[in-house]
């Protein structure tokens, strides 16, 4: 027994050790956690009780569809179904464990969840780069500028799967690095798990499949050598893989029919074989460029993307070179081929949306930290090597900060519809007719006694009953309100498909329509020092990047009245 006792005091006494001996390795990356954790939760319950993004209404829909034991099919197949069910066990727990959380939101759950998966997303990425960069530095850097990066703090504030969707991405490739390394199985059979979950958050991630299944062949430069063992475990990885997205997303094969009508409608829209009012942005687009253009500089930050794409054509090379010297690589060709399969198959679809590729954003902050560190190896003494890197490192970061700063301005205020609320209650008398753009989840303004005539200008160039409805309503309104850039910018870009709708806005904006503008409402991204401001105006970006949580408002105030016939006249004339 005193042996016992002297044996745990040594242990004690050793694990004090070890944990003080490790403890300043583990404050940087906890600290960073804390500050991405901060950023994603602060202020879930934005929009101050209403709910703009159309993705979370489905996704609560779905939630609200179930009911255990009788109702467990989601019957949403846009998405898989694991997101759903985790909030929806999370509300039956909650409500078990205290009655005042029957009613809890499952939109504000999934936001929790959003937030959750995101952060832990900062510690995935850390985990890679203790793989892949020589430096420590290196690695807690690149965690560090994950955790700032705008597109992913959005959407860690969306009730949407694309959060959780890259947490598994991430962590079944961190497994897969770990398991090239260590070479135990149960390593890579958690990496397959690991897929089958992000399967089930959004079938999308299907694409990926093919490189957990060869990776078995990557164990030695021999094929042969093992043939037959390595065919097993690819054999015992595709089934963990199904396994598990069955059981995340159990209906996709309970239900496959509807699946497939689904899957048919999702992959027409996505390709452009059905346009929808909601795709109009994307007619005659480039992929690639589009991306680069009205995505990729707002989600990651200006330079933040150029020093990426400096990485990125650095490690293709990298790789390239080694296949051509027949050295083996496979981290970073492994990190290559999921960054690679799953960008350029979402970003070729004729669908561009800002989520669809938001899983490849800690990818390019990857790219831009080897890129720091392939130029600061040039150097050819130590001294100058780290004053590259520390000089490289803070031309990244303190933009990235800046940008960073000025996006999470949007949080901290008031969601501009309320504003714009608040202020219309104020300033437009009660009873007003107020004309609105139909197509949005909610309409300004929110509240009030007001007389709204919702009008669906998506498809008033096939309707003539809606042009009549267009005229009576512009001389019965006393106001107009333009809810976001969404109809009018897609619309006045191509005038010869959408002529009526693009004369339209042409007249309103010249003042021929007789309104003229009296308030205009916006949250762009913006720095405020002392009495000074900096603002940056990303109304342009890809529509879905502002219209869910700032966009820009615009009020008209109707300064002559004409009559029906006046207005029928003039839409007409300007048609012809």
């Amino acid at each position: 027994m005193i042996l016992y006792t002297e044996h745990c005091k040594k242990r004690c006494i050793l694990g004090k050790m070890y944990n003080n001996k490790h403890l300043p390795n583990f404050l940087p990356i906890l600290f960073i956690f804390l500050i991405g954790g901060y950023l994603r939760f602060f202020k879930l319950n934005w929009g101050q009780g209403y709910f703009f993004h159309p993705d979370e209404y489905h996704i609560a829909g779905a939630v609200l569809r179930l009911s255990l034991p009788d109702k467990l099919n989601p019957e949403l197949f846009s998405y898989g179904s694991f997101s759903i069910y985790l909030i929806y066990f999370t509300k039956l727990a909650l409500s078990v464990i205290t009655p005042n959380f029957k009613n809890l939101s499952p939109f504000l759950i999934g936001r929790f969840y959003s937030a959750f998966f995101s952060s832990f997303t900062i510690i995935n990425i850390y985990l890679i780069g203790r793989y892949v960069f020589k430096s420590r530095l290196t690695t807690i850097l690149s965690a560090l500028v994950v955790a700032l990066v705008p597109g992913l703090i959005q959407q860690a504030h969306f009730a949407t799967p694309e959060s959780t969707l890259t947490f598994f991405i991430t962590l079944s490739l961190y497994l897969l690095l770990k398991w090239l390394k260590e070479k135990e199985l149960w390593i890579i059979l958690a990496s397959a798990t690991a897929l089958g979950f992000a399967i089930g958050t959004k079938v999308t991630a299907l694409t990926l499949l093919p490189i957990i299944v060869y990776t078995p062949f990557l164990a030695s430069k021999n094929l042969s050598g093992n043939l037959l063992k390595k065919i097993k475990l690819s054999f015992t990885l595709l089934i963990t893989t199904c396994i598990t997205f069955f059981a995340a997303f159990p209906y996709s094969i309970l239900d496959y029919k509807k699946l497939l009508a689904s899957m048919k409608y999702e992959v027409g829209v996505a390709g452009g074989k059905q346009i929808v009012f909601y795709t109009r942005q994307f007619i005659n687009t480039t992929p690639l460029i589009f991306q680069y253009e009205h995505i990729l500089p707002y989600t990651l930050g200006v330079v933040l993307l150029i020093f990426s794409t400096l990485g990125f054509l650095l490690i293709l090379f990298k790789v390239v070179i080694n296949l051509y010297r027949k050295k083996v690589d496979h981290s970073w060709s492994v990190i290559l081929s999921v960054f690679l399969i799953y960008f350029l198959y979402n970003s070729l679809l004729f669908a561009k949306w800002t989520r669809f590729i938001n899983p490849t954003f800690p990818f390019f902050v990857i790219f831009a930290f080897y890129a720091i560190e392939t130029f600061s190896e040039y150097m050819k003494n130590k001294n100058s090597q780290k004053f590259i890197f520390f000089f490289l490192s803070i031309i990244l970061l303190v933009p990235t900060l800046i940008w960073q700063m000025m996006f999470f301005s949007i949080y901290k205020k008031d969601d501009v519809r309320i504003t714009a609320t608040d202020w219309i209650n104020a300033n437009i008398p009660s009873n007003s007719f107020i004309l609105t753009e139909t197509g949005n989840m909610l309409e300004v303004p929110l509240s009030g006694k007001y007389q709204k005539l919702p009008f669906d200008f998506y498809n008033s160039e096939r309707n003539p009953y809606l042009f009549r409805q267009l005229t009576n309503s512009l001389a019965e309104s006393d106001y107009f309100i333009v809810q976001s850039r969404r109809i009018f910018m897609n619309n006045q870009r191509l005038p010869d498909q959408f002529p009526l709708t693009n004369n339209f806005y042409n007249l309103l904006f010249s003042g021929k329509l007789g309104f003229s503008k009296i308030k205009e409402f916006n949250s762009y991204p913006q720095l405020v020092i002392s009495n000074k401001s900096l603002v940056i105006p990303d109304e342009l970006a890809e529509e879905t990047w502002s219209v869910f949580d700032h966009p820009v408002i615009r009020i008209y105030k109707k300064a002559y009245a004409y009559p029906a016939n006046y207005y029928e006249k003039i839409l007409s004339q300007q048609i012809n």
